[in-house]
Order: C-alpha cells, then sequence, then structure tokens
C-alpha cells in the first residue's frame, strides 16, 4: 500500500498506520494470552496446595497416559524439586514398572541419585540397569565411569570381564584394554587380548594386538602374535570355509607379517612364509603380488616373460572377480592358462570359478545370449577333461551336475549339452546310458535336435523298431513339423512298408483327421504331401489311386485351376487300366522268352489318354462356369488350347476357338455414374441361351393348340 502524498498534513492518520495498530494490539493480547502465570507461594499452605494441584495434574494425565514415559520423567523432576526424594523414587520404580527398556528414564534416574550424592542407590540402580538390560552399551559405560571416578579399580576390572562374558562388540573390549593401559598392567593387556581375539578374531584385533607388543613388548613376542594369529586365522577358515573375509583377514595378515620380517631383515623367513602361502592359496593375486614386491625389492626378480604373463593372470581376477559374468573374458583367461601353465591350475581355476563360484552363474530365468556363453564354456572344460587329462569319471559327474543342477531344464534347456552328453557315453561304449540320457531329455525337455540325434543313433544302429517309435514320439511332440512327416514317411518308403506310407499319408490327409491336422499343418502343407502322395502311388505304378487322390487334391486345393491343369497332363501320360494290363503282360513275355536283358517299354499316348485329359478340362470348365468364375473359366479354356496346339487334330482345335469368349464393352449406372465395364460372351451360353428360346416358342404353341 502506497503512502500518502507529502502535500497532506503531517498528523493526518493514514489507513496503513491503523492496521499496524490494530496487528501490534492483537500480537500483544496473544501473548498475554499464552504466557504462564507466575505464581507467588508466600507461605506453607499455599506450597502444599500448588504441589497438592500439580501431584493431582500430573496423576490425572497418566491415568490417560500411561505410556508417556516423558510425563513421568517431568513427575519425577517435579518430586525432586519438591527435595522430596522418596516420592521422586516411588515416581521413577512406577515408571520402571511400565516400561523397563527406556534408556533416558534409567539414565535420568540415576543422575538425579549420582546428583544428590546417593551413591549407593545409584549403583544398585546401574546393577539393575545393566542386569535388566545387558546389551544396552550406555548403562554399562556409565556405571565404568561411576566407579572409575571414585578409583574403585577392582570394581571397574570386575565390570569389565562381566561385560566381557556377554562377548559384546569391540568397543566394550577396546575400553576394557586401554582401562588396564592406563594402570600399566601389562599382563592383565596380553590377557584381554587372548580373549577379545578369540571373540572378534578379525584381523584388525590381531595387528592392535601387534602394535600394543611393537610399544611394550619384543621381537620374540610380535613373532609369536603373527603366528598365534595365523594359526588362529586358519583353524577358523578350515571350519568355516564359506566366510570370504575370514579368507581376506588371512591374507592381509600373512603379508603383514611378510612386511614385519622383511623389517627385521630376516629375508628367508619371508620368502619361506610367501612360498608356504603360495602353495595353499596358488591363485591369491595380493600374495602374488607380495612376493614380486619384495623379490623387487631384494634383488631376485622374475624373467621379463614371467612377470608379464603373472601381471595378465592377476590383471584378469582382479577384473573376473568384479564383472563375474563378462564370459568374453572368462575364454581370453583360459586360454591364458591353458597356455602358460600346467594343466593343474588350470583345473583349478576350472572347477573355483565355473563350478564353484556362484556369481558365475547367469541369473536370468530365460534362454539369452549370457547364458550360451556360459554353457560354451562348460562345454570347453568337458572337453578339455576327456581329450586333454582323460579324467572320464570327472568328466562324467560334471555332465551330470550340469543337466542336473546348472541348467534349469524346467525354463529352458540346451539340447547340444544332451547330444554331447550321449555321444561321449557312445565314445565310451555306453549305449545304454547313451539311450537313457537321449530318452530323459526328450521326456523332460522335449526339442526337434534330440528327437532327430535320437533317430539318427538308432538309424546307424539299425534299430528301425526303435526308429519308429521314436518318429511316434516326435510327431505327438510336434505334428506341425513338415519335415519330420517326410523323413518318417521316407524311412518306411525305403524300407518297402507301402501300407505303413500310405497310412501316414492318410493320416495328414483323410478328412477324418482334418480337424486334428489342420490345428498343425497349414494348408500348404498339406497340398504338399498331396503332390508326393500322388508321386508315390504313380510311381508305385497304382495310377487309379493316383486318380482318386486327384479328386482329393482338387477339393484341399478349392479347386486351383493348376490342379486342374497337372490333372488334365497326368491323365494324358499316364497308362489306364487296361493298357498297364498290357504292358505288364508284354513284360511278363519278354522274360518267358528268355531275354536277360531289362526291356523298356515306352508309354505311348493314346486317344483314350487323350480323351481322359480332354475331360477333366471339360469338367474344370463347366465347374468355373456354375461358379461364375469368369477369370479361371477362361484360363482353363486357354489351357485347354494349349493342350490341343500339342495333342489335338485340325477339328478340335478350330471346334475349341469356336468356344473362346468373345470381349463386349457395357456400359452400366453405378452410383448414379455412368460406367464402361468389360463383359465376356461365351458362345457355349449364347448357344444355350437360343435352344432355350426355340423350347419355349414351341411349348407356347402347343399351350395354343390346346384351347
Amino acid at each position: 500500500m502506497s503512502t500518502l502524498p507529502s502535500s497532506e498534513p503531517p498528523d493526518q492518520i493514514s489507513a496503513e498506520s491503523i492496521l499496524k495498530d490494530i496487528y501490534a494490539k492483537r500480537t500483544q493480547l496473544k501473548i498475554k494470552s499464552t504466557t504462564t502465570p507466575k505464581v507467588d507461594i508466600l507461605d506453607l499452605e499455599e506450597l502444599k496446595e500448588f504441589q497438592r494441584r500439580k501431584r493431582t495434574e500430573f496423576e490425572t494425565y497418566l491415568k490417560r497416559n500411561r505410556l508417556d514415559m516423558g510425563q513421568w520423567i517431568r513427575y519425577g523432576q517435579f518430586e525432586i524439586e519438591q527435595h522430596d526424594w522418596k516420592r521422586a523414587r516411588s515416581v521413577y520404580e512406577r515408571a520402571l514398572l511400565v516400561d523397563s527398556s527406556y534408556i533416558p528414564l534409567w539414565i535420568r534416574y540415576i543422575d538425579n541419585e549420582l546428583k544428590n550424592k546417593f551413591i549407593n542407590h545409584a549403583r544398585n540402580l546401574l546393577n539393575r540397569a545393566i542386569t535388566i538390560l545387558p546389551r544396552v552399551d550406555k548403562l554399562w559405560y556409565k556405571y565404568l565411569f561411576v566407579e572409575e571416578s571414585l578409583q574403585n579399580w577392582d570394581i571397574v576390572r570386575a565390570l569389565f570381564r562381566k561385560w566381557c562374558l556377554l562377548e559384546p562388540k569391540s568397543n566394550a573390549w577396546d575400553s576394557f584394554i586401554q582401562f588396564e593401559i592406563r594402570q600399566e598392567n601389562w599382563e592383565n593387556v596380553r590377557d584381554v587380548f587372548s580373549q577379545y581375539v578369540l571373540v572378534h578374531p578379525q584381523i584388525d584385533t590381531w595387528l592392535q594386538w601387534v602394535k600394543f607388543e611393537t610399544v611394550h613388548g619384543d621381537i620374540d613376542t610380535i613373532r609369536s602374535v603373527y603366528s598365534l594369529a595365523l594359526d588362529t586365522l586358519i583353524s577358523f577358515e578350515d571350519r568355516n570355509t564359506s566366510s570370504p573375509v575370514l579368507h581376506d583377514d588371512i591374507i592381509d595378515l600373512i603379508i603383514s607379517f611378510a612386511n614385519w620380517e622383511a623389517t627385521q631383515l630376516e629375508l628367508e623367513r619371508v620368502r619361506a612364509l610367501y612360498n608356504i602361502s603360495l602353495d595353499k592359496w596358488p591363485e591369491e593375486k595380493k600374495l602374488q603380488d607380495g612376493l614380486v614386491d619384495f623379490e623387487k625389492k631384494h634383488g631376485n626378480t622374475s624373467t621379463m616373460e614371467e612377470s608379464i604373463i603373472g601381471k595378465r593372470k592377476r590383471e584378469y581376477e582382479t577384473y573376473l572377480l568384479k564383472n563375474p559374468q563378462d564370459y568374453d573374458t572368462w575364454w581370453l583367461y583360459f586360454d591364458l592358462l591353458q597356455d602358460n601353465f600346467p594343466h593343474d591350475i588350470l583345473i583349478h581355476a576350472y572347477d573355483k570359478f565355473l563350478v564353484g563360484f556362484t556369481q558365475f552363474k547367469p541369473k536370468d530365468g530365460t534362454k539369452t545370449i549370457k547364458w550360451q556363453r556360459y554353457i560354451y564354456l562348460w562345454i570347453r572344460y568337458l572337453i578339455f577333461l576327456e581329450l586333454e587329462t582323460d579324467d572320464i569319471e570327472k568328466c562324467r559327474t560334471y555332465y551330470k551336475m550340469l543337466i542336473n543342477e546348472v541348467i534349469p531344464n524346467k525354463n529352458f534347456t540346451f539340447g547340444k549339452i544332451w547330444i554331447l552328453y550321449s555321444e561321449f557315453e557312445i565314445r565310451h561304449n555306453g549305449l545304454t546310458e547313451a539311450r537313457k540320457i537321449l530318452g530323459r531329455s526328450i521326456g523332460m525337455v522335449p526339442k526337434d535336435k534330440l528327437f532327430m540325434k535320437y533317430i539318427e543313433i538308432e538309424m546307424n544302429l539299425k534299430e528301425f523298431d526303435r526308429v519308429r517309435k521314436l518318429y511316434e514320439k516326435y510327431l505327438q511332440f510336434n505334428p506341425g513339423n513338415l519335415n519330420t512327416w517326410i523323413s518318417y514317411i521316407e524311412l518306411e518308403a525305403s524300407l518297402g512298408d507301402d501300407e505303413r506310407v500310405r497310412a501316414l499319408y492318410n493320416i495328414i490327409l483323410e478328412e477324418d483327421n482334418k480337424n486334428f491336422i489342420s490345428n498343425f499343418l497349414p494348408n500348404e502343407s498339406r497340398l504338399q504331401m498331396m503332390k508326393k502322395f500322388i508321386d508315390f502311388e504313380t510311381e508305385e505304378q497304382e495310377y487309379d489311386n493316383a486318380r482318386e487322390l486327384y479328386e482329393k487334391y482338387l477339393k484341399l486345393s478349392d479347386y486351383s485351376p493348376e490342379i486342374w491343369i497337372s490333372f488334365a497332363m497326368y491323365q494324358n501320360s499316364t497308362p489306364t487300366k487296361e493298357q498297364l494290363q498290357d504292358i505288364r503282360e508284354r513284360l511278363e513275355n519278354e522274360e518267358e522268352n528268355g531275354s536277360d536283358e531289362e526291356q523298356e517299354i515306352e508309354f505311348e499316348i493314346s486317344e483314350v489318354n487323350k480323351e481322359n485329359a480332354r475331360s477333366v478340362f471339360e469338367k474344370a470348365i463347366e465347374f468355373y462356369k456354375t461358379q461364375h468364375d469368369t477369370k479361371r473359366r477362361i484360363l482353363m479354356l486357354e489351357a485347354f488350347q494349349g493342350y490341343e496346339e500339342t495333342y489335338g487334330t485340325e477339328e478340335t482345335k478350330e471346334r475349341l476357338l469356336k468356344r473362346m469368349p468373345q470381349v463386349v464393352k457395357k456400359r452400366i449406372i453405378e452410383d448414379d455414374t455412368e460406367k464402361e465395364v468389360i463383359d465376356y460372351i461365351f458362345p457355349d451360353d449364347v448357344k444355350l441361351n437360343k435352344n432355350a428360346s426355340k423350347f419355349l416358342e414351341l411349348a407356347k404353341k402347343w399351350s395354343e393348340t390346346q384351347k
């Protein structure tokens, strides 16, 4: 809000000044209303009345809010301010009955006793507190501080020992040690350390003991502590092999021990320590680096090539520990070990990382590229075990582990592993075991390649009954695989079992099975199988069967013009039943005449074959005529004309030429628009219409004569 112009009189009241006065008065009233009035107590009766009223307020509130520990503390503090220690203790004891785990209540209660120099009361409270809440460090520290302030050293030591019996955290032990150091009781410090390292055997604890001995001990005591530390941690690791933290502590302690021995110029001790450690942990990078650094300082260096290879090996291991699923790097790492290190180290690396390293396995629940690369590393190891080390039993064990534990067969599988496992057993004369493996694979995780491999093995063994059973199971698993049907049919054809071949074709093509097969095989596949069936019957010289199949072929193809044409040409190029009988009789006569040479009698196309072909063309033309399919009708006439050009006479050519349609243009009105369209007039239709018109005219005349 703007101020008034300076031209106005100075004593004039503005709107802004009025608002400011109102706001100031409201603020003063609010402050007065919230300020607690001071009560002046003039005599003993007023004091008792005040105390009674306050106690009533506290008791009333606590009846409603019994768990409000802050109010209990304020109540107790009020009684202390009134110097009524008995009532104050009563309030605190009642509060402890409500919640004895509330730490601030204990602290306030104890502090009040200490402030008023009730030491025995405070000591009793502290003793109760650490008994009820033994895991609360603050109460222990409070108790220890009180006793140490009173210089009760024996009580402090006893409290520390009682606390350490509970195996508390490191801070309690550290405080105990610092107390004994202040008291300069070195043997007591060592006793505490001897218990401390058993409860907390981490390297920090041992190094803390070593640091103490460095100041207050000698070389022998320091070496003894290091030796004891190594023996203790290694025994713990043997009992708890799954603790990587403990293992790292051991390695760090060894390096610290070696560095200390180096400062004492005990070089042989250092080398012995590193060599013994590397024998136990040959792949430990920190130990290798420590030994290399030691040898560099003291002149016993390795060759340049060994240094480079060792460095690369350690870099790979460091990287792979952080990136365990980088399988390309794993492949390079195994290449390095295989080319430059003994087989034992390579096998140890495979067993440690590939088999034992849980993070190495992909976490994906689906079949991904990670899983494929991971499985190829397994394959590499299995081939190495079989071909390089000839460890057949170990290789078999890992094959079983791979298919039983590693691959999640319920979600997905790797058919290549099952196939490799079966081939492995076959190479080692385990045909029965190989069959069990493949049988289990197609029962648990059926795949096309598993069936085909099993079939291939049984085919090579000439076990055709087994092959048939496998094909049946294969088709039950994947009836939509056309190649499987073809392979099965070709097998039966090669075995000369024509009835089985026809049965298989009928399963696919019969109308009774259409609803079952059509769910899996598309119509194009069924058309392809029908063509193969016709070819089979033709090769078997069952031409009548083939002609019947052509009728089904037409229906299956929805009466395709190409099938009509193919049927017509088939009728033209294959003998009839009588012709086939004549050919067979002629062949029998040739055999009776004693001719050893195979006689090939060529089939000559007769007029009967031509008429059969023309009959097919006529059926096709008539069918498309009834379907009012002008385009296909013309197509069949043109195909018929092409046939007559090759096999017909001048008369048949002329007769068919007259049946070809004429192109006419018509004008029609569609959507109030006149359009020009092309139409075809077939002479057969015109002739039929003329005959119909003549018949109607004669009927009309006959009707008139009857009147």
